[in-house]
């Protein structure tokens, strides 16, 4: 087994060349010595996942597949969601997916839609916005919440949900990722992830808009993460903003890992490496054979 697994989001291998991308995608990570696969993306189609599945590559899933809602731990009620959770189990052992990743605490008990059935993902998670909670309620950034009763207590039930998924299905690994700070996802800094005592996926994007918006410093914060010991996947994708951009105008990221920008990726995955992690999933909309060399470059 090559020592670094390398994934790619499905969204890369979508359209009429999507096929030829994953075989130039499969042969550029065999020549750098990594072991290859790919993500399937939440906003995935059945007919997406199918034709990935004929191709016998290795998959692994960004949760929920094929669902209508998200899966929040954080609400009062999770009947529907671990049925949702039971499905997805059930289909991810049909197509040999043992590693998932998902965003799990949002500050509400109002079922979440999944984007990418047909809307967007601002449209969907405007249905669970609670303004009270918010940096600027003009805008969907979360604000500094984090010593209220009810976020400790929404944190407590994702800790025992966390803790139940890995009794019930010990043969998935289900990752929880530090969220984009915005509409109440809320699992943004290692010091509220570490009491989960869970596998955690890091994302570079997320953790760089977090950062900007608590006034926090990215390499520190992603160190602060790592430290855990907990930390078994990264999403690694560029994003273009930095000071230059006003609070209001900043999004994620899922650019090419070639894109300018000033988040020093390099440094993040050595400080990666150096703590024991070896899955990489390259989060990057359109990625091709180019990022998995920019990423061989990284390692260098």
């Amino acid at each position: 087994m090559a020592e670094i697994r390398v994934e790619i989001t499905s969204s890369a291998f979508r359209g009429p060349n999507g096929l030829a991308n994953l075989d130039d995608c499969r042969r550029q990570a065999e020549e750098s010595g990594f072991e290859f696969g790919v993500q399937l993306h939440n906003s995935a189609q059945p007919d997406e996942i199918e034709t990935l599945r004929r191709t016998g590559v290795a998959l692994s899933a960004h949760a929920p597949l094929n669902a209508l809602y998200n899966w929040n731990l954080a609400a009062e009620s999770v009947d529907d969601v671990m049925e949702s959770i039971a499905g997805n189990v059930r289909f991810f052992r049909e197509l040999g997916i043992t590693a998932s990743v998902f965003h799990g605490f949002v500050m509400t008990d109002l079922p979440v839609p999944a984007f990418g059935h047909g809307r967007s993902y601002s449209e969907c998670m405007q249905e669970v916005f609670r303004p009270e909670l918010a940096h600027d309620p003009r805008l969907p950034f979360n604000g500094n919440y984090f010593g209220m009763p009810e976020f400790t207590m929404r944190r407590e039930r994702v800790r025992e949900r966390l803790a139940l998924l890995r009794r019930r299905w010990p043969d998935i690994v289900f990752c929880l990722e530090n969220d984009f700070p915005a509409y109440g996802s809320s699992n943004l800094f290692a010091e509220t992830a570490s009491c989960f005592e869970n596998p955690l996926c890091l994302d570079t994007g997320h953790l760089w808009m977090s950062c900007r918006l608590y006034g926090r410093e990215f390499h520190r914060e992603a160190g602060n993460f790592l430290d855990t010991g907990n930390v078994e996947m990264i999403h690694l994708h560029v994003s273009k903003y930095d000071d230059s951009w006003p609070l209001e105008k900043w999004g994620d990221g899922h650019l090419p890992l070639k894109y300018p920008n000033r988040m020093d990726l390099p440094r993040f995955v050595r400080a990666c490496r150096r703590a024991g992690v070896r899955y990489f999933v390259l989060e990057v909309i359109s990625g091709t054979a180019a990022d998995l060399r920019e990423f061989a470059d990284y390692l260098e």
